[in-house]
């Protein structure tokens, strides 16, 4: 009788525990377990090449914020929407998936764009600003990422050859968002500046801000908006988790500008403030009573930026791109920024302020479009030369037949395939006529291409 209890006992409780990983595999809240804290698995299986880019788990989700086992979360690839889109096939904002891209943008939301189109988020928007030089950007930004992610994209942004990176940290969350992060996931676990903390360390926080923690204020012109002083507060407070936070932060910026250095790029750093930072010169030149947290936020995130921005400014490969004091002047002014509820996020208007000032200085990293005759490296040292003009890129047949259109051979720029990508390229030209191949048919085109040092300067004869 004892036996046949125990082995009953033991089948009980082995049904239990089958059904209650079960549940907690497919209903995690009825366990209190929020679904966006659930991590994922790495499979060692390898799934079908096509399988794993077109998952139809992925593109038949009704869910924006999907699952992976390195980032938490990603966004949903293929997403139509105006407002949270369009994504590529990757997730990220963009109409389309480069093969190279000359500036890489890498954020979350703030960088993402929420509460504006594509085409007036802060990436789009400097692109326009850079259309003169024919500067590609893609976007490598998702909402809820923070430090631990934008180390994970900048390693993969390798693939497009950037000139320029530029990573966006945000102080309204980025903080929690990396201490999450590199203690949730093992994989990450060497970032984690205090092995004595765990994930749950995190101060207590409330999302959304309900209605007694927000201050709405109307100011003298007119403009209107809500803060969230507490909730911003809460990732910026003297706290061991969130000091952890801006740890891995600053070790993400060096272990970035350490693989920087391998490839030659430009590390562009910018840092952008909470709204309540932003409109703070207003409240004090209208003579605005903040309550408590308003001021303690203020104290507590510009104490962290300047110790984030000095790490960003002291790299030989990097700069530091200051957003908060062109965004706090146009605050100044009577054109909203932000939304009149209590959405973080700016809008359009907010959004050309970080572009313009991040523009001015990334001009300087990218280049002209190449024109003219040039000689196109490839590999095992082979030059191909071709003429680039407005029609996209034509390859001469001979060097005869380069001399017979007007082109003289003792100096040809070289140029990598890189430069060229996404040029129309069209079949080799093998006749005369220098109206159409000659020095001539570069008229009205740009013909001067200031390589940098890196892609190198070559001359083929």
């Amino acid at each position: 009788m004892k036996k046949e209890w125990l082995l009953l006992s033991g089948v009980i409780i082995g049904t239990l525990t089958i059904a209650l990983l079960v549940i907690r595999w497919l209903a995690p809240g009825l366990l209190g377990l929020p679904t966006d804290l659930q991590l994922v698995q790495v499979s060692k299986t390898l799934p079908p090449f096509y399988q794993g880019v077109f998952r139809k788990e992925d593109l038949q989700s009704n869910k924006f914020i999907l699952q992976d086992p390195y980032t938490r979360v990603r966004a949903k690839p293929l997403t139509r929407d105006l407002f949270l889109g369009p994504n590529d096939i990757l997730g990220f904002r963009n109409y389309a998936v480069p093969n190279v891209a000359d500036v890489i943008t890498i954020g979350d939301s703030q960088t993402y764009g929420n509460n504006a189109v594509l085409g007036e988020n802060w990436p789009s928007q400097m692109q326009n600003m850079l259309a003169t030089k024919g500067t590609s950007v893609y976007s490598m930004a998702t909402g809820g990422w923070g430090a631990v992610q934008y180390l994970d994209m900048f390693i993969n942004s390798a693939v497009f050859e950037p000139r320029v990176v530029i990573i966006a940290f945000y102080t309204g969350n980025d903080s929690l968002e990396s201490f999450q992060m590199a203690y949730s996931v093992d994989h990450w676990a060497a970032l984690r500046p205090d092995p004595a903390l765990g994930k749950s360390d995190g101060p207590s926080i409330t999302f959304p801000a309900p209605e007694n923690e927000q201050w709405p204020v109307t100011f003298k012109d007119g403009v209107h908006t809500i803060f969230t002083p507490t909730l911003r507060l809460g990732a910026n407070l003297d706290h061991p988790a969130v000091n952890a936070g801006y740890a891995i932060m600053a070790g993400v910026v060096n272990g970035v500008s350490d693989a920087a250095k391998r490839s030659q790029l430009q590390l562009v750093f910018t840092i952008i403030p909470t709204k309540e930072l932003v409109y703070s010169l207003k409240v004090t030149r209208d003579k605005l009573k903040p309550p408590a947290d308003y001021l303690a936020l203020l104290e507590r995130e510009q104490h962290n930026i300047e110790q984030l921005s000095a790490s960003m400014r002291n790299l030989p490969n990097a700069v530091y791109v200051d957003v908060i004091t062109p965004l706090q002047q146009a605050a100044l002014g009577n054109i909203p920024l932000y939304p009149q509820d209590i959405n973080g996020h700016p809008v359009a208007e907010g959004y050309e302020v970080i572009a313009d000032a991040i523009a001015r200085k990334v001009k300087n990293y990218v280049f002209d479009r190449p024109g003219g005759l040039v000689a196109i490296q490839r590999p095992k040292d082979k030059f191909i030369f071709a003429l680039i003009n407005g029609d996209g890129v034509w390859p001469f047949a001979s060097k005869a037949i380069i001399r017979a259109n007007g082109w003289p051979l003792d100096e040809v720029q070289g140029i990598q395939l890189r430069d060229i990508a996404g040029l129309r390229w069209h079949r080799s030209v093998n006749s005369v006529d220098p109206g159409r191949f000659g020095p001539g048919s570069v008229a009205g085109y740009q013909q001067t291409y200031h390589q940098s040092a890196d892609s190198g300067q070559n001359s083929a004869k």
